[in-house]
């Protein structure tokens, strides 16, 4: 009852009449997230987020859901997330560090509660943006209770005549059970619409993901986002849905 109270308060906040947006550069970013799966939609994860930038992030530069990638920008933040029917509670504070040179590093702290197990976790990042909309970067997770975990990632927007932009990425992840390999193309129809796939192989399965996703402009300071996606595999049932509420300034 708690999770359709609180989404249909999000809803509510998204049926608001749209104001005119003029695209201002904010410094805050705080979000409100409910996503679950269609066939067990009230058993789904609420995320909450906060997100500082040292320097102005514009809104003009690429597609929305991009502008704090795209910023490349000294940040700090925090997030809570929660799943009420597998009792699961995760806490997380990190930030990274954007030196003048466009090299990076980056520190996370990430608390566990899943019932009766409780684990914290330690991530560091270094990495390097190459250009104006793309990085590499390698890291490193460790912690209470778990094996380390090592890998490395790049990423890369593209920018198109036609259409806004392409977002590319590909993450490689070592752990002692087995190498995890992720890659993900999302194709910008505009700044606010995307379409897009994504492959994962965790070494005993892999699977492909179509997925779509819209950033709807209420006005500068307040956005409603969307996403669908579908595990094209016919072991896994329903959609997995998406739906919150933006706030910047």
């Amino acid at each position: 009852m708690k999770n359709v109270t609180a989404l249909a308060l999000v809803l509510g906040f998204v049926a608001l009449p749209a104001m005119a947006a003029q695209d201002a550069p904010f410094h805050h970013e705080a979000g409100l997230k409910y996503s679950a799966n269609t066939e067990e939609f009230g058993d789904g994860l609420w995320d909450l987020d906060y997100r500082f930038y040292l320097d102005s992030v514009s809104q003009e530069k690429g597609p929305y859901a991009l502008n704090g990638f795209l910023a490349q920008s000294t940040n700090v933040g925090a997030s809570y997330s929660m799943q009420d029917d597998i009792d699961l509670d995760i806490f997380s504070v990190d930030g990274t560090y954007v030196f003048d040179s466009k090299w990076f590093v980056g520190a996370k702290i990430e608390r566990y509660d899943a019932g009766s197990f409780d684990t914290d976790t330690y991530q560091l990042d270094l990495g390097y943006y190459f250009n104006d909309s793309s990085k590499v970067a390698a890291f490193y997770v460790d912690g209470s209770d778990i094996d380390s975990i090592y890998g490395l990632e790049v990423r890369s927007f593209i920018d198109l005549k036609s259409t806004t932009g392409i977002d590319l990425g590909a993450k490689w992840t070592h752990t002692d059970a087995d190498d995890i390999f992720n890659v993900n193309a999302d194709w910008y129809v505009t700044k606010e619409w995307s379409v897009g796939l994504g492959y994962d192989d965790n070494g005993s399965d892999d699977n492909f993901t179509a997925k779509t996703a819209y950033w709807l402009r209420m006005s500068d300071a307040f956005s409603a986002t969307f996403e669908l996606a579908k595990v094209l595999d016919s072991d896994v049932d329903g959609l997995f849905v998406g739906v919150g509420v933006v706030g910047r300034f």
